[in-house]
């Protein structure tokens, strides 16, 4: 069974929109505010519910994001949220929250939320693996990580179905050059003209890296298809599941297998 270190209770924040900035073509930082007397806590790899009404007789609406930066001392009433804006409706999310940013209106923030937080030793060897908006989690762990132990030993993957996708490339690439033991390994799905990395299936990639995964401790971020296939297929390099952290064993647990 997994350990999990304390958790911290349940609180509702009437939060600020502070800032909205592209990372790309359809992807928003959204910076959050909490009230000053707030001291905001929570585990790296945790989430919020935020309670928006982006389509207005629908009423309010729970809608679930991962926080994307490290809990700090300094900026202890700050949230960043990544938010894709890949549908009509997230369109209208985006859109609500400029509102409410023009407007400094607050929206309800419930946190801290999920159980596949950082909670392992730092003096064993990390494995983070995000596909697409996955990386928001990523994000948020190594941060903690580097804060805690800069000398940990981190492999982290990131795939994506389009070059464009990458809108946090700058942030790891100068995390690898700051700490040595750090690998960042974007992974393209396919092969594309102009791409001069890694491409494939994730859990091919990671198996090119390792022999063996037997003392790894892995977060994986991604749809349940992703995070089971991975794991189903690096068993074969020493991946114990008891060593895998990730949101889907919550909201996508898998039916035990029948023996027959």
């Amino acid at each position: 069974m997994n350990n999990h270190v304390m958790g911290y209770p349940l609180k509702q924040y009437a939060c600020q929109v502070s800032a909205i900035a592209p990372l790309s073509e359809n992807t928003y930082q959204v910076d959050l505010l909490a009230p000053d007397d707030a001291s905001l806590s929570y585990h790296a790899g945790q989430h919020l519910q935020l309670e928006l009404s982006p389509e207005q007789e629908a009423g309010m609406q729970s809608l679930s994001y991962t926080i994307a930066n490290a809990c700090k001392p300094d900026s202890p009433q700050r949230l960043q949220l990544i938010i894709n804006k890949n549908s009509e409706f997230s369109g209208k999310i985006i859109k609500t929250l400029a509102s409410l940013q023009h407007s400094k209106k607050s929206a309800r923030v419930t946190m801290p939320l999920g159980k596949a937080y950082l909670q392992t030793r730092l003096d064993q060897p990390h494995v983070l693996v995000a596909a697409g908006s996955g990386i928001a989690k990523i994000k948020c762990i190594i941060e903690e990580i580097v804060n805690r132990k800069p000398d940990a030993d981190v492999t982290i993957y990131w795939s994506n179905r389009s070059l464009n996708d990458f809108y946090l490339l700058d942030f790891f690439q100068r995390l690898e050059s700051r700490y040595k033991t750090i690998t960042f390994i974007p992974v393209l799905e396919s092969e594309s003209p102009g791409w001069g990395g890694r491409s494939g299936y994730l859990y091919e990639v990671i198996q090119q890296d390792f022999a063996s995964l037997e003392h790894t401790k892995m977060y994986l971020c991604g749809s349940p298809v992703m995070v089971y296939g991975t794991m189903d297929q690096l068993k074969n390099r020493g991946l114990k599941e008891q060593n895998c952290y990730s949101d889907v064993f919550e909201y996508a647990p898998r039916l035990p297998q029948s023996e027959g």
